[in-house]
């Protein structure tokens, strides 16, 4: 189902199962992992996970221009040791892969390569994604991902209360980012596009929204009471990640890079 991702192989589909329960016009996903399956996608997720702070074509250079203990320890640099900054990001970097795959839409600014400060957290929507139709209208989709060892309601509601913001829209300043750079990147004609929907403030644009949890105990009841709760003026899918040892899994993702 997915189109755009930062590896070819479909390793989120070998890796989880699903979920999908349908609450009106919205979705609630349940994804878990597959027996046996973590061992296999080890190092494409790491792979995956490098590709969100450094991007392949500069990690490749500098393999060849200071070989690999210098490029690894560049790579170190960008990365967070904090626990509460390496679950967020983890799970930002997770829901991103999970729209690019499984949703039909384009993430082409992956976020955490702009990041100031190994610790500091991004401001704006977690993710901005959109895809055009073959007549290159756009449609977006707001995503706030959300990572606990333990979900609970307020954390539900907290990633709720993002969404919301902007009537539910996407951030301005958020899309123009993504805007800016993909001009640098010599991609202006779809750089307008978003312009457009900007200066428009996204009236008459298809909005959907994403809200991505990713945790040690069951998302289920939290996420489907949400949703339950919900009128179908913007669709949204509720996506909840269990992974039972949460922290262990973490330190383990971020040590073996």
């Amino acid at each position: 189902m997915g189109c755009q991702s930062t590896s070819s192989r479909d390793f989120f589909n070998e890796w989880l199962g699903e979920r999908v329960t349908a609450i009106r016009c919205h979705l609630n996903i349940l994804l878990f992992e597959r027996c046996g399956a973590r061992e296999k996608i080890l190092d494409d997720l790491k792979e995956i996970v490098r590709s969100h702070y450094v991007s392949p074509e500069i990690m490749a250079a500098r393999l060849k221009q200071l070989g690999a203990e210098r490029t690894a320890e560049l790579l170190r640099d960008h990365l967070p040791t904090e626990k509460r900054t390496r679950s967020g990001e983890l799970g930002e970097i997770l829901a991103t892969e999970f729209v690019t795959r499984k949703l039909h839409y384009r993430v082409p600014i992956l976020r955490l390569r702009w990041k100031d400060g190994r610790e500091m957290s991004l401001r704006g929507d977690d993710v901005v994604a959109f895809r055009k139709n073959e007549n290159d209208r756009l449609s977006f989709l707001k995503g706030e991902a959300k990572s606990r060892a333990r979900l609970t309601p307020d954390v539900v509601r907290q990633a709720a209360d993002a969404l919301d913001q902007d009537h539910g829209r996407p951030g301005r300043h958020s899309v123009l980012f993504v805007a800016e750079r993909l001009r640098e990147k010599g991609e202006d004609k779809t750089a307008i596009l978003l312009e457009k929907a900007v200066l428009n403030s996204f009236h008459g644009y298809e909005i959907e929204h994403l809200l991505f949890t990713f945790s040690g105990n069951s998302p289920d009841d939290y996420l489907s009471n949400h949703l339950e709760g919900l009128e179908c003026e913007i669709r949204r899918y509720a996506v909840g990640l269990r992974i039972t040892d949460h922290g262990d899994f973490i330190q383990f993702i971020y040590e073996g890079l």
